[in-house]
């Protein structure tokens, strides 16, 4: 049974994606707690924006020119260009000696609360330095949000829920800013246990849960399972292999696992890792008609 007919609008509402692009409500609110308190720094970011983009943009957004309005209504870009200016005044006057407003301590704890915000919000940009500016670095497209509504529709079939629970175990710790060694573990298990369902449970190619991944790989290619993808069958190997070598390299030497505490790198790997999986599991929905 397929159930009863959901359109667009009930499945996006169903499975919203975790990550996004474009600034919401709650997000707009956490980051203007932040920043509005300091309202010196806010009226001389708001005059630099002004003087940047114009009048006739600024009073689209905040009528009333507020601040606290043009971070709740402006336009992603125009929020995050004015936060820039903002950080960039807060910085100006914690290293200048006669300014008693803000230490250095509390301009970089301003700096690290808006990063936080930007991780367990799932928004996809991050704060770099550059120059000794802050600037504001998109770190995926809109394409990895419309993978992640897709998985999570996936993992709400049969038979896909315990499959998929590596990757939604992934994402969460990455909600939490916890980018380390168990992301790679938990994604490699979870394309593991998807080829395993389509070899082993769904098609009966095997009975063996404890091959490697090559070996489920090579089941699909001989039963014709990728057809017109045939050079997917390459690109996902090199992909698992790559992924797989990145798991064991971790898990026996504990002086590398610092270097996947990266919210880029662990962004991107997600992101194959989800585009891989929804590949695989709606390919097996065409070849099983």
């Amino acid at each position: 049974m397929s159930g009863p007919f959901r359109s667009l609008v009930t499945r996006e509402r169903e499975f919203p994606s975790r990550v996004k692009t474009e600034l919401e409500k709650r997000d707009r609110e956490r980051l203007a707690s932040i920043i509005v308190p300091y309202g010196n720094s806010c009226d001389s970011a708001f005059k630099q924006l002004q003087d940047e983009v114009g009048f006739s943009k600024i009073e689209k957004a905040t009528p009333n020119r507020s601040a606290d309005e043009l971070i709740l209504n402006g336009d992603t870009i125009l929020v995050l260009s004015f936060i820039e200016h903002f950080l960039q005044i807060l910085k100006n006057r914690a290293t200048t000696r006669h300014d008693r407003g803000v230490s250095k301590r509390e301009h970089l704890n301003v700096g690290n609360k808006i990063s936080e915000v930007l991780i367990t919000e799932g928004l996809l940009w991050e704060i770099e330095i550059e120059n000794n500016e802050a600037r504001f670095r998109q770190i995926e497209s809109e394409a990895m949000e419309d993978i992640d509504k897709e998985v999570q529709a996936l993992a709400e079939e049969e038979p896909w829920g315990d499959a998929l629970k590596g990757y939604n175990d992934a994402f969460e710790l990455y909600l939490k800013g916890e980018f380390d060694e168990h992301i790679p573990k938990k994604l490699y298990y979870s394309v593991e246990e998807v080829l395993k369902t389509i070899c082993v449970d769904e098609e009966g190619w095997s009975d063996n849960r404890g091959l490697k991944h090559s070996e489920y790989l090579s089941m699909m290619k001989e039963n014709d399972f990728y057809h017109a993808h045939g050079a997917t069958v390459a690109e996902l190997g090199d992909f698992l292999n790559s992924l797989e070598r990145m798991v064991a390299k971790v898990s026996d030497d504990r002086k590398q696992r610092h270097a996947y505490h990266d919210r880029t790198y662990a962004t991107l790997l997600i992101h194959q890792v989800g585009a891989y999986i929804y590949f695989l599991i709606n390919r097996h929905k065409e070849y099983s008609g």
